[in-house]
């Protein structure tokens, strides 16, 4: 009878804990599997015990030059014979009979691509491995569509996924967390199941590596960053078009965003054809906006998302939408690289935050009078370096869909603090420039 369901076992020198381990795997109460042992060069006896002690594991050496675990996952994988794939380290005890079944009742849905169980310290763990492994694997479970958290340690998925979508070979670390994000880009799922639990003897903790901790945090800032935003697109929209002297504002903002070096097309929206021929640019495409969305009254965001649904989403299969807009002209300097870098795909949006100014809002009354619109009298306990206002119009990166539906105001947002000083002192003189 052909195996439902592939057990590997990666292993180095882990005469210590790999028969607890296997016997945690023999007595599961779902028995339709098969036991993969993939051994990376042990020379403390692990081969010879698990001979001894399990005749039934299929024992894999894997002796590379440079070992990668993507590498030792896909050749598991390329010698299994299940409809599953189960990773387990050497090292990992199953909690109890459960452990296999909660996996794979998880697994069955089409829509998920990988399922990861819990992971809990041993009475002598050391105490920053018990405290990580509190930390990372909570009692609750999650069904995961952003976070790419995903732990090979204990975890199943497809095969059928696996064959399409390998491990990758190259990289030294997170290799399962990288893969979990490239099925999560496709509309798969990640779930946690922390009854699928196991003892792990020495957790995540890397105390004393700095050299792993550097690589990792390396793997996860360029790898996956640059990956986020393959597809990025640029959208400004634009009433009137604004001029210092003879230059048009847009036209440094152009080269702004061209100088990022990650934007493939820039749209702008705007109904002014002599600025089109003026500002002729490859990458640059001029939107009309069209007389209905000319009117004063109608806000910045109601054109921008009408206009990229009835308009800009057929020229672009951007991913993510960098939206900007033209009176805002003091940016920091590389602000828009800086936004770019700190985007981060668990949210949905990326917005500025500066120090708030706490200026009340006035407005005209019928008689032409000012009234206070919103009194902003703080305790100056309260404005020193504590309250924040969102300045969108410097520049913030959406996800495409999430901006096609919700606008510029998804609840799954995260900030980026800016430098307000140089922000309100630039507005302010394009203010006065343009009230005289």
């Amino acid at each position: 009878m052909k195996p439902k369901v592939s057990i590997i076992v990666r292993t180095k020198n882990e005469k210590k804990w790999v028969l607890k381990c296997l016997y945690g795997i023999f007595s599961q109460k779902f028995s339709n599997y098969e036991v993969l042992l993939v051994d990376n060069n042990s020379n403390d006896g692990t081969i010879d015990l698990v001979k001894k002690n399990f005749p039934k594991v299929k024992i894999l050496k894997f002796k590379p030059k440079t070992f990668f675990p993507g590498q030792a996952l896909n050749f598991g994988a390329s010698k299994s014979k299940g409809d599953y794939l189960v990773f387990i380290s050497g090292h990992c005890i199953p909690k109890n009979d459960s452990w296999l079944s909660f996996l794979i009742k998880n697994i069955k849905n089409k829509k998920i691509a990988g399922v990861y169980g819990c992971q809990e310290p041993l009475d002598n763990s050391d105490p920053n491995d018990v405290r990580d492994l509190i930390y990372l694997f909570g009692k609750d479970r999650k069904i995961q569509t952003r976070d790419p958290f995903f732990h090979n340690a204990n975890s199943i998925i497809k095969k059928n996924l696996w064959v399409k979508n390998k491990f990758d070979e190259k990289t030294p670390h997170i290799e399962d967390r990288l893969w979990a994000e490239n099925l999560l880009s496709k509309g798969f799922k990640i779930i946690y199941e922390p009854r699928a639990s196991v003892y792990h003897h020495h957790g995540l903790n890397y105390r004393g590596n700095e050299k792993r901790i550097k690589r990792i945090s390396n793997i996860l800032t360029t790898r996956s960053v640059a990956k986020k935003l393959k597809k990025l697109s640029c959208i400004i929209p634009i009433l009137k078009p604004l001029k210092i002297e003879d230059k048009f504002i847009l036209e440094s903002l152009i080269s702004e965003v061209i100088n990022t070096k990650s934007v493939d097309k820039i749209f702008i929206i705007c109904n002014d054809k002599s600025l089109s021929i003026r500002l002729k640019n490859k990458k640059v495409k001029f939107i009309d906006r069209g007389k209905s969305l000319e009117k004063d009254f109608m806000g910045a965001d109601f054109v921008l998302v009408e206009t990229y649904k009835n308009k800009i989403k057929k020229l672009t299969n951007s991913t993510h939408l960098l939206i900007l807009e033209e009176p805002y002209v003091l940016r920091p300097k590389n602000f828009l690289k800086t936004l770019i870098k700190n985007f981060d795909s668990n949210y949905e949006i990326l917005i500025p935050i500066c120090k708030s100014r706490h200026h009340n809002l006035w407005k005209k009354n019928d008689l032409g009078e000012l009234e206070v619109l919103f009194k902003t009298s703080l305790p100056s306990s309260m404005t020193d370096h504590k309250i924040f206002q969102e300045v969108r119009g410097l520049g913030c990166i959406v996800e495409a869909k999430s901006f096609e539906k919700n606008g510029r105001n998804s609840s799954n947002f995260k900030f980026l603090e800016v430098d307000s000083e140089s922000s309100f002192k630039l507005t302010k003189k394009m203010n006065d420039y343009l009230n005289k």
